[in-house]
């Protein structure tokens, strides 16, 4: 679930798209830029923790607990 308005980067919502995939995958390491790491946290229910040189770990883990009716 992405929030449509503030999304400008399409590759970036491709690349969580495809990470992502299947739903059954909740957290990984991603080499992001900071700019992209500050999107992926606004736009999606997900933490996102920097772990140095441009890795960031992309958690939605949290999320399955919040969004699951």
């Amino acid at each position: 679930m992405t929030n449509q308005t503030n999304t400008t980067d399409p590759g970036l919502d491709e690349l969580v798209s495809q990470c992502f995939r299947g739903g059954e995958l909740l957290l990984r390491e991603l080499r992001l830029t900071p700019e992209q790491a500050r999107r992926l946290a606004a736009d999606y229910p997900a933490r996102v923790e920097p772990l140095g040189q441009d890795w960031y770990e992309i958690s939605f883990q949290e999320a399955q607990y919040f969004y699951v009716n």
